[in-house]
């Protein structure tokens, strides 16, 4: 890893850190720019190095920094109805970064990816938060997963025109 690449990981860490703050408050759980900027790190990075980002602020989060939606921080977040989007950015990550890796990169195939990753991240926090809350599914999908859907297709719209724009600029590639 050199200078480039460090610096460029540590640019998309604080990206991530300060949509963490743009936050809507709602029943549950917050609606964040967060997964936007998961996305473009997802979009943006090697999967190796979107990792390396996810993990540290993960890490970040948990030791207290206060680096989550609303300046939280702490291992607490990650024991409660929140921990399973959180642990569900890795996921995202994951395969968003394999099938960027194997595609075109074009809109539609960074749209996709990233409907793939983000849906999956969705899925699994809310399956946290049913079991975490002990709620019934209705009530899971209804705080945890609905909720979340029009906002979410619009920021990886967002993330697609964002993105590659990004690699233009900064040639991230």
């Amino acid at each position: 890893m050199n200078i480039k690449d460090i610096t460029r990981d540590a640019l998309m860490l604080a990206l991530l850190i300060i949509c963490s703050q743009i936050s809507i408050p709602l029943l549950g759980v917050p609606l964040t720019m967060q997964t936007f900027a998961v996305g473009i790190v997802a979009t943006s990075l090697s999967l190796q190095d979107s990792l390396l980002v996810i993990s540290v602020y993960l890490v970040m989060g948990g030791i207290g920094l206060p680096v989550f939606s609303n300046f939280a921080g702490g291992i607490s977040i990650f024991l409660s109805p929140l921990g399973g989007y959180l642990i569900g950015f890795i996921i995202y990550v994951i395969l968003t970064g394999i099938w960027l890796k194997f595609s075109s990169n074009t809109r539609l195939e960074i749209s996709l990816a990233n409907l793939l990753g983000a849906s999956v991240q969705l899925i699994f926090g809310t399956i946290w938060l049913k079991y975490w809350n002990n709620l019934s599914w209705s009530t899971s999908l209804m705080t945890g997963l609905a909720p979340f859907i029009i906002p979410g297709i619009i920021k990886i719209y967002l993330v697609a025109v964002v993105s590659q724009k990004m690699q233009k600029v900064l040639k991230f590639e």
